[in-house]
């Protein structure tokens, strides 16, 4: 077997930093990652606290224990303790806002390959992401829901992925808070991607079958393909058609109006009517939609994108047993930063797929792999650094 030639790693921008999570600590820095401020009293910097929570992460430990093992090693680190109560000063509201900005300065620094399918248009998935909750604590962002497992309490989150980009890339997170519906948390999520960026389509799953955002979407000419709920007037059109597209394995399209409640209040879509496996399914597409069935149902499909993302993004998850929604929210936005970033270092390998005939096509830059290659260049430098100063 030829041997498999890599992209040089770090890339040009991180080659004049001794290691590429230095590089990461000044992007997170210049997007605004953290707006919270630091003490003054402290002599510990910006960079030294992104840098302690992205060792944490890519270890996937705890703050408190990564900060002691880091101490250990006589760095410039500040302890678990005092990060943590840094990290819950600021509100939900203030991190979404600067998440929002660091999110879209962070497209306008991706390769050619990136900024050119942005040009061609964006196609996004939408979808719930919920982090559980085992303590018996009342917050404004902990929803209740069916119990699963050993829970039913969890914080809920409502992710934006640009799915047609070379690699998928995180737009968009947000907390719900629990007294906000699902229409005005993914408007405000929305809302911004669609006046800055050309976007070609939305894909959602049933969550997200709510009259107020198929209404909004319309009114906004955006194409969409929601997955409907085989309600009382979806039933009789499933069963009116359900042995024929069973046997012949077809989609079909017909006309719906989409009732709001129990009120008279109706507008017109089309229903794509798919199997899957033994069920028919319902897919609710704007009336202006001219495509085919198939086509419909195959381009549902790459919604399913965001589910290996999430868990490919649980790689980067922090332990900690706070409750605090800010401190969770935090957590949770490091893992989708990393995720991104670890989305910038894999497109050069898929330039080399295409380009190159020795490397292999089933090679797969893992999120392990990238989680390695971090850590094994910082300890590196961090052991030269210790050589440099012994010889002195």
């Amino acid at each position: 077997m030829t041997k498999l030639k890599l992209p040089r790693f770090p890339p040009r921008k991180a080659r004049k930093t001794p290691t590429l999570i230095n590089f990461m600590v000044r992007w997170l820095d210049r997007f605004q990652f953290l707006s919270t401020p630091i003490p003054a009293k402290s002599p510990f910097t910006m960079k030294d606290r992104l840098k302690l929570l992205l060792l944490t992460a890519l270890d996937r430990t705890s703050i408190s224990r990564k900060a002691r093992d880091l101490r250990e090693l006589h760095l410039p680190i500040p302890s678990g303790e005092a990060t943590l109560a840094w990290l819950r000063t600021n509100s939900v509201e203030e991190i979404t806002l600067s998440q929002q900005i660091g999110f879209f300065k962070f497209l306008e620094s991706l390769p050619e390959n990136f900024q050119s399918a942005r040009k061609q248009g964006m196609l996004l998935a939408i979808d719930f992401h919920t982090d559980p909750n085992y303590a018996r604590t009342v917050s404004p962002y902990i929803c209740k829901g069916k119990k699963k497992a050993s829970t039913h309490k969890f914080y809920q989150y409502i992710t934006v992925i640009w799915i047609n980009a070379p690699e998928p890339i995180t737009l968009g997170v947000q907390l719900v808070p629990t007294k906000h519906s699902v229409f005005k948390t993914a408007l405000n999520l929305l809302m911004p991607l669609l006046t800055q960026e050309r976007i070609i389509g939305i894909l959602a799953d049933g969550s997200f079958y709510n009259w107020d955002f198929i209404r909004w979407l319309i009114s906004e000419q955006v194409f969409f393909i929601i997955r409907g709920r085989v309600n009382s007037g979806v039933k009789p059109l499933v069963q009116k058609h359900k042995e024929k597209l069973l046997q012949k394995g077809d989609a079909l399209i017909v006309d719906y109006k989409l009732n709001k409640g129990h009120t008279r209040e109706r507008f017109p879509v089309k229903l794509a009517l798919c199997q899957e496996g033994t069920r028919v399914i319902a897919l609710v597409v704007p009336t202006t939609c001219n495509l085919s069935g198939k086509k419909i149902a195959l381009l549902y499909r790459r919604r399913f994108t965001i589910e290996t993302y999430y868990r490919q993004m649980h790689r980067f998850q922090i332990f900690s047993c706070s409750q605090n929604p800010t401190l969770r929210f935090i957590l949770v936005l490091i893992a989708f930063w990393l995720c991104n970033f670890w989305a910038y270092f894999k497109s050069p390998i898929h330039i080399l797929k295409s380009a190159s005939r020795r490397c292999r096509a089933d090679f797969v830059y893992s999120a392990n792999d990238f989680c390695e290659f971090i850590i094994t260049s910082w300890h590196q430098a961090l052991f030269r650094r210790q050589e440099e100063f012994s010889r002195r």
